[in-house]
């Protein structure tokens, strides 16, 4: 493939994107850690999901010249990780972000596309130990996608350059300009680089160096299940307290949520994803029978439907078992607004208060507006990107400290109660 030209060098501007896979929000949401080893799950550098979609979509919208790159090796390229992605706050945002033919056809992407998502609604938080009601906190509208119906959605009418993964960041010594340097030789240039590729950024290492670049690690046990139970009768069951998310706390820590409804007639044919997680590193020599077999262990005290949800998972389930992780986001030298980071690439975090995607949104929209302004006649691409990176920096910031200190909460049980879900809900402060 040749090499993409250079815009700017006939005075255009151009934004390099780097980052526009399937997985990592993490990316829901979910950090994947590299180190635990090959039985479990691991995320690649230069992977992640909704962000950088995003981003194209809005400078799309603003007539903004881009090019997206991603590491993936095609578009067609599967991988089996599915999850539940929940948006509330950020909704307004996405709004204006989207294209209006794909903004009408959100729902598309929905986990269950049947199911209309009310003005208010409930999260029941349940004792899964004994099945009392903790709380049914109350949500503003709250819309769950699955993490690959999105990406579907968001990739539509982009064009991405496949098999490019980011290996090095140069700077042209006039000061203007930026050169995305790709492990395959070939190179990119454009006015500035975003870097959307999620928790372990390549982007954030080359801009702050490899040491202050590495998340620290929440030292917890997380097993993140896709699990058909190809029962009617066991899937309407799961329903029962919520048709798409309910959460039960317990010191071993307890999840569920809808993920896939692929015929309402048909609950058979259902998909759930269950989260079941406890305090303590996991066990790196189990595999996935192993895995599961210890969750049975686990689970067959719990209190219904947590029980059930537990024991009826069919042997043979795979059973990936997800180190969490977080950075603490800091200031970084953007070279004058040649380079910057958005998404799980700027702040990476736990994902029990429910924030990732939404602060991702948020950092879109924002970015957008400031590429919008850079891009005009008078544009200052260096105060532009300044003036986004102060308020992301500190949002980001803040919401690691939070959802962080919420993790570690949902975990003791004398603190729960008091945890910023418990008391905040959903809400953004």
């Amino acid at each position: 493939m040749a090499e993409p030209r250079l815009s700017t060098a006939s005075g255009g501007f151009r934004v390099l994107v780097i980052g526009a896979g399937e997985c990592g929000i993490q990316k829901i949401l979910f950090f994947l850690g590299a180190w635990l080893g090959s039985r479990l799950t691991k995320e690649r550098e230069g992977v992640t999901g909704i962000t950088g979609l995003l981003v194209a979509q809005g400078l799309k919208k603003a007539g903004i010249d881009h090019a997206v790159f991603e590491s993936e090796p095609s578009a067609g390229h599967y991988r089996p990780r599915e999850w539940s992605i929940g948006m509330h706050w950020s909704l307004p945002f996405l709004e204006k972000i989207l294209p209006a033919d794909l903004w009408v056809r959100l729902k598309e992407a929905q986990n269950d596309p049947f199911h209309e998502s009310p003005p208010k609604d409930i999260f029941p938080i349940l004792n899964s130990q004994t099945g009392e009601v903790l709380k049914n906190m109350p949500l503003p509208r709250t819309v769950r996608v699955s993490r690959r119906k999105m990406r579907t959605l968001c990739t539509e009418g982009i064009d991405i350059q496949y098999g490019k993964t980011l290996s090095d960041i140069t700077y042209d010594p006039s000061g203007v300009g930026v050169t995305a340097v790709f492990a395959d030789g070939t190179t990119a240039k454009g006015s500035v680089l975003v870097g959307c590729d999620g928790p372990r950024s390549k982007v954030r290492e080359l801009l702050v160096g490899p040491e202050k670049a590495a998340p620290s690690m929440l030292e917890v046990t997380h097993n993140n299940m896709a699990i058909e139970y190809r029962d009617a009768e066991k899937s309407l069951f799961m329903r029962k307290v919520h048709p798409i998310f309910y959460m039960g706390i317990h010191p071993d820590g307890h999840l569920v949520f809808i993920t896939n409804v692929p015929d309402r007639d048909k609950p058979e044919t259902w998909r759930f994803q269950v989260v079941m997680s406890w305090v303590g590193f996991c066990d790196r020599e189990l595999d996935d029978a192993g895995r599961l077999a210890l969750i049975k262990q686990r689970g067959e005290s719990l209190a219904e439907p947590f029980r059930s949800a537990i024991m009826w998972i069919p042997d043979g389930t795979p059973v990936p078992s997800n180190d969490i992780g977080y950075w603490a986001t800091a200031p970084w030298d953007n070279r004058g607004g040649r380079a910057t980071l958005a998404g799980d690439a700027a702040h990476p975090l736990p994902p029990h208060r429910g924030q990732g995607i939404n602060h991702c949104v948020m950092d879109v929209f924002r970015l957008t507006e400031a590429l919008r302004a850079a891009s005009s006649k008078d544009g200052d691409l260096a105060a532009a990107l300044a003036a986004y990176e102060a308020e992301m920096v500190n949002r980001g910031a803040d919401e690691v400290r939070s959802s962080l200190q919420n993790a570690q909460m949902l975990y003791d049980w004398d603190k729960v109660r008091d945890s910023p879900l418990m008391r905040n809900s959903l809400d953004r402060k």
